[in-house]
């Protein structure tokens, strides 16, 4: 993306160019914090249940901007399971 953004937008300076190829090699892929093996130790069992939460949980951890960890993760998990 950062090539042809390049090529598209003749104003882009060297400068910037450098700037912008030093943040895209030292960025880092943020991870997601939780497992379902995570969830299982908090009672999940295998299964389409596990899933749903799993997918409900990273996507409160990506609404949040990848803050969320692991612990409030599986604190948010706790109060799903209840509902």
């Amino acid at each position: 993306m950062l090539l042809f953004s390049i090529f598209v937008n003749k104003k882009i300076k060297a400068f910037d160019l450098e700037k912008m190829i030093d943040y895209v090699n030292s960025y880092k892929i943020p991870k997601f914090p939780i497992s379902g093996d995570d969830l299982k130790q908090h009672g999940y069992k295998s299964g389409p249940e596990l899933g749903k939460r799993l997918k409900l949980l990273e996507k409160k951890w990506i609404e949040s901007d990848f803050v969320f960890n692991k612990s409030f993760l599986k604190n948010s998990s706790n109060k799903i399971k209840r509902n």
